[in-house]
């Protein structure tokens, strides 16, 4: 075991994971566990629950779970190197120092000392301040944001090549700062106002130029390329400045660039962020839904922006995300929505709609419902959308928009709920999803498991007889309890079924230890005969429809053979 997988598991000796999560969230006795609010989704009864004996967590409301560093790493929305160092300090345990990658830390430290140079460079810049100033930009927000100006000299060059030789060529080259032209590294911003791109944990990774207004060399907008440090799928304007309000919002405005999250900031709505000049990513939608649920996306009404939209609400229903759409109209964007009526964007934010019903009014707003083919297209449009989208009540929901929207006659939706709301015919028979919510009500099959696993030492009395179990994967664990001796519940959170065996003990709050196993299994032993007998009717019922009486006294002898056999174990109860 490496040192730092020894420093980890000393941590986790000395912190027990329910006083540490107690400092986040109200726990109160459940059984063997403890339970409370979840703090990563909203809800009124309490479906988070923490096991003192497995040391994790776990939600079965939204699905979250994990072991002490998990949870510290999302509640505080940080990466688990800064995790690690909270809670080594917290248990008073000394880290080893780890190996820093010292390119990528040079890397860091040029892109920071670059922000400091930028910013001092804004104050000496008349024009670069007027123009902020002219856009509405106060002086506490140029702070909040670290806002600097690229004059586009030598000047940076010459600032971090003096140093004292700290950074060489190649590490000035690769910060994205530089290109080379000639064999001579040359600045890559010139006259630009400079915003610094900075990770969730606020280092700068990168900068977003804007063109000063006259100058006509270059495009609007220019980002650093992709570095070692900076990856535009991955990051988002405001990340770092909108962490803390995005979590107490549990809301994340999406909106099209970095003077709209800066304006939005200076009216109190600090839950949002902006793209980096990219399409929508998925690992973008990931990163932030550590923070909240809820995707508020605000673009424009132009064909990209309603592109973006449509992109946004297949993304984020893969993901299993909530996402909300509005438009910025009749302005062009937040910024101006700002400056002109300050009190929309809050409205807005108030009387938000899902994404998709929102799309569909931006649809048909302009339609003529006499026009049979403006009505077709729509249509298309709708099935091509919602066919892209994974969960089946969401479409339910979606296609349930198109009949609330009045435009369409219903018998032109039939085709679409035809196409999309069938159940799939295909069944499987495995293991649960561990983020279903329907986990939280366990079945008796699934109470019996963790009745038996209240104890460390693990044993089935030899009179059960396991046919009765139908669960496979819990027939599957007794089945290895009863043909191994000496079995605990370690050994059995090191099998291939460990994650079951966890939710067994999750559900100890839900468990009373003094429940008579024995009645438990009789109860199991009725479902079984039940479930049998109800199947057999059907079939009888089949075959006698089909006057195949042959099969059917086939059927009856077997139902006859299980009454007897139901009557016998009853008896022997």
């Amino acid at each position: 075991m490496d040192d730092n997988r020894v420093q980890i598991e000393e941590i986790k000796n000395r912190l027990d994971i329910v006083d540490q999560i107690s400092k986040y969230v109200e726990l109160k006795p459940a059984g063997k566990n403890y339970s409370g609010l979840c703090p990563f989704h909203n809800e009124k009864t309490p479906s988070f629950i923490v096991s003192p004996e497995l040391q994790r967590y776990k939600c079965f409301g939204c699905g979250e779970a994990g072991d002490l560093f998990n949870f510290i790493q999302k509640i505080e929305n940080i990466d688990f190197p800064e995790a690690l160092e909270k809670l080594a300090k917290e248990a008073g345990v000394e880290l080893k120092k780890r190996k820093v990658n010292s390119h990528i830390a040079k890397l860091y430290e040029i892109n920071k000392l670059a922000a400091r140079f930028y910013y001092k460079e804004l104050k000496e810049s008349s024009e670069a301040s007027k123009y902020l100033e002219d856009r509405g930009f106060i002086k506490e927000s140029i702070y909040k944001f670290g806002i600097g100006y690229a004059s586009g000299g030598y000047e940076l060059l010459d600032y971090l090549q003096n140093q004292n030789g700290k950074f060489n060529r190649k590490e000035l080259l690769d910060s994205g700062l530089f290109t080379l032209k000639s064999g001579k590294l040359r600045t890559k911003f010139f006259k630009r106002i400079m915003f610094p791109i900075r990770s969730t944990s606020g280092k700068v990774i990168g900068f977003s130029g804007r063109i000063l207004p006259g100058n006509d060399k270059g495009p609007k907008y220019m980002n650093t390329p992709e570095t070692a440090i900076y990856h535009k799928k991955d990051n988002v304007f405001g990340q770092y400045e909108s962490r803390k309000a995005i979590r107490k919002e549990d809301l994340v405005i999406f909106c099209e660039g970095q003077t709209d999250v800066i304006s939005a900031h200076q009216v109190g709505i600090e839950n949002i962020v902006a793209p980096l000049g990219t399409a929508l990513t998925t690992e973008q939608l990931e990163r932030l839904s550590k923070l909240t649920k809820n995707f508020f996306f605000i673009f424009d009404s132009d064909e990209a922006g309603q592109a973006a939209m449509e992109r946004a609400l297949i993304l984020t229903s893969k993901l299993k995300l909530r996402a909300y759409g509005a438009s910025p109209n009749p302005y062009k964007d937040i910024d101006e929505m700002i400056q002109k009526d300050s009190k929309k964007l809050k409205s807005l934010i108030k009387n938000r709609t899902d994404l998709f019903s929102f799309l569909l009014s931006k649809k048909i707003e302009d339609l003529s419902p006499s026009d049979y083919n403006d009505i077709t297209s729509t249509l298309n449009w709708a099935r091509d959308i919602l066919s892209k989208i994974p969960s089946q009540s969401l479409r339910s929901i979606y296609v349930n928009s198109l009949v609330s929207s009045h435009f369409f006659e219903p018998s032109m939706i039939a085709d679409i709920k035809k196409e999309l709301l069938n159940p799939s015919k295909r069944t499987y028979r495995g293991r649960k999803n561990s983020t279903e919510k329907n986990e939280k009500h366990i079945s008796r099959q699934e109470e019996m498991l963790a009745l038996l696993l209240v104890h460390d030492d693990v044993s089935i009395p030899e009179e059960f007889d396991l046919k009765y179990f139908t669960n496979p994967d819990i027939k599957e664990i007794l089945e290895f309890i009863r043909e191994n001796k000496d079995v605990t519940k370690k050994i059995l959170l090191k099998e291939d079924f460990s994650e079951y065996i966890e939710n067994a003990i999750f559900h100890f709050s839900e468990i009373d230890e003094k429940d008579d196993i024995d009645n438990l299994y009789n109860l199991i032993k009725k479902d079984y005969f039940d479930e049998k007998e109800l199947e057999l009717k059907k079939q009888i019922a089949i075959a006698e429809t089909r006057n195949n009486s042959k099969e059917s006294d086939k059927l009856l002898k077997q139902f006859l053979k299980l009454k007897e056999e139901r009557k016998n174990e009853t008896e022997g109860s």
